[in-house]
């Protein structure tokens, strides 16, 4: 397999969410602030990203704020402080980079949209997919799994669950579609990892010196789901189909990471995002 050049992990912002929703079995009055976080890759085909965070738009709406929310009346959040950085808000469920937060990490990196070859989404919720429109405008082609992009397009992908058809409907995307474990650019390959929704996808990226790193969304949200072989807690499709087969999704994810001995960096974990955090540089 060929290679990738480097590799920089980015973070959009935050969001509040019940540990229920990350994990089976999790206590749903639990609630923990997880990383909008994604990556960016240098190929010699150019640069790939991977995830685009929350829309400035989603960030600052009543009715988003109204869906995380949920029981809980407006002002300051209940709960202990939240001790790890960057520091979100008191009395808000989700914070977002200054602006269009998909710019921001970007040009943390010293990069724009337009720099941008390829952008994969691994999904339609809104903490993942909020940046499309932003790809839209700078002409980088958007690729997702054709199952993802069928099911939202059939009206099942609800507001209330996290949902935006501002999304998938951005004029002017230029939409790539796969349907099976892809190579998309030298080192960069997507994983159908189904389950979280019907087209979820992870990312695997190979690097000369730091080897094999995967990258998989919401197929597991935090390091729990890895170290105890538990399966995201929420499934969008809600069959028993869509949960036998997030089960299968992370049994994938580890069965490479053995195989490989990758860097597996759970998508909500601040612990484990904040600890993979590139180097001047980037990871090469």
């Amino acid at each position: 397999m060929a290679l990738a050049e480097r590799l920089f992990v980015l973070q959009f912002g935050a969001e509040r969410v019940s540990k229920a929703l990350s994990l089976v079995g999790g206590d749903p009055d639990h609630h923990y602030w997880e990383p909008l976080s994604g990556a960016v890759v240098q190929t010699s085909e150019g640069w790939v990203l991977f995830d685009t965070g929350m829309s400035r738009h989603n960030h600052d709406a009543a009715a988003v704020e109204q869906v995380y929310r949920g029981n809980l009346p407006p002002g300051p959040l209940p709960g202990p402080p939240w001790h790890l950085p960057p520091a979100p808000p008191a009395d808000r469920c989700t914070w977002g980079l200054p602006g269009d937060p998909l710019v921001g990490a970007l040009a943390g990196v010293g990069l724009r949209p337009a720099d941008l070859a390829l952008a994969v989404v691994s999904h339609f919720h809104w903490d993942h997919s909020g940046g499309i429109a932003t790809l839209a405008e700078a002409g980088v082609p958007v690729l997702v799994h054709a199952d993802e992009l069928e099911w939202a397009r059939g009206g099942r992908a609800e507001f209330g669950a996290g949902f935006d058809a501002a999304d998938w409907t951005a004029p002017g995307t230029r939409w790539q579609t796969v349907d099976a474990e892809t190579e998309v650019a030298p080192g960069v390959v997507v994983l159908p990892t189904p389950g979280h929704t019907p087209g979820h996808l992870s990312l695997q990226v190979e690097l000369s010196g730091t080897g094999t790193w995967i990258f998989p969304a919401d197929a597991t949200d935090l390091a729990q789901n890895l170290l105890d072989d538990v399966p995201c807690g929420s499934c969008a499709g809600g069959t028993e189909d869509d949960e036998q087969q997030a089960r299968e999704s992370l049994a994938l994810l580890l069965a490479r990471t053995r195989e490989t001995g990758a860097r597996l960096v759970p998508g909500h974990d601040q612990v484990a995002v904040s600890a993979v955090r590139h180097p001047p540089g980037g990871h090469r």
